[in-house]
């Protein structure tokens, strides 16, 4: 007879599979980028200054207690499948393979849409030394940063979960897929560095936007796009121009 793990105990071990992952995912990068760099990548490097370790400690710091928030999330959500309340189907076959590749694309646009006005809102003056700041003191972000959130804005960033699985019928696979592209792009949008491979389009939120939002905290709110920023007037598109050895971000 299988030995059933307590509600403690799962929200926990789902924690510590985050922490697993964001070590991984986060750590990777940072060796890459900041530890052993070639003289090619450092080129890339968005601020020539670079972040002191006081910064990143705190980076990490609040990364794993969003994470823990994250696992407390993830035992609500296996508490919703359980109960059969959400759009879940088990076979890919029931809405065939490209259903499921559609339904990936619309998980990221629902996730730019929900982001882009969820950050907005924790902008506002009221909310902002409450809930953002605390993402917002690191100006020269790192990969560790991209999870370094106050508590109540790692339970905001949850909230596409529920729309999703609520109102998208969902395959577990891309839900995973999802996740782990959120995951991803967020700690390349902190990365610090803005390498010419990782860009795809002009439509693209790129690490220099996103870096420049953490200087200037009034433009530059989407996650993945820049639609809604370009919709919205918000948007201030930053490149990276070679001076001698330096590198400098300088208006369009």
């Amino acid at each position: 007879m299988e030995a059933k793990l307590s509600s403690i105990e799962l929200w926990l071990l789902v924690s510590l599979l985050f922490v697993l992952r964001y070590l991984i995912l986060a750590g990777i990068p940072f060796l890459v980028f900041y530890v052993t760099p070639g003289r090619r990548l450092q080129r890339t490097k968005i601020q020539e200054k670079r972040p002191s370790g006081s910064q990143i400690r705190r980076e990490i710091l609040y990364s794993l207690l969003t994470l823990v928030i994250y696992g407390l999330g993830i035992w609500i959500f296996l508490e919703w499948i359980q109960d059969g309340s959400t759009m879940h189907y088990k076979s890919i076959s029931d809405y065939g393979l490209a259903y499921a590749f559609l339904s990936f694309l619309l998980m990221v646009f629902l996730h730019d849409t929900y982001f882009y006005w969820t950050h907005r809102l924790i902008h506002h003056k009221s909310l902002f030394r409450i809930i953002h700041k605390v993402h917002h003191q690191f100006t020269n972000p790192t990969p560790w940063s991209a999870f370094s959130f106050h508590p109540f804005e790692a339970v905001l960033s949850m909230g596409v979960i529920p729309i999703i699985v609520f109102l998208v019928p969902w395959h577990q696979y891309t839900l995973i897929a999802f996740i782990s592209f959120m995951t991803l792009y967020d700690v390349y949008i902190h990365l610090g560095f803005d390498p010419v491979l990782l860009r795809l389009g002009s439509w693209q939120n790129t690490a220099s936007d996103h870096n420049y939002h953490h200087q200037n905290a009034r433009v530059n709110y989407g996650l993945y796009f820049t639609f809604w920023d370009q919709l919205m007037g918000t948007y201030k598109k930053y490149h990276r121009k070679s001076m001698g050895n330096k590198i400098a971000l300088v208006k369009d």
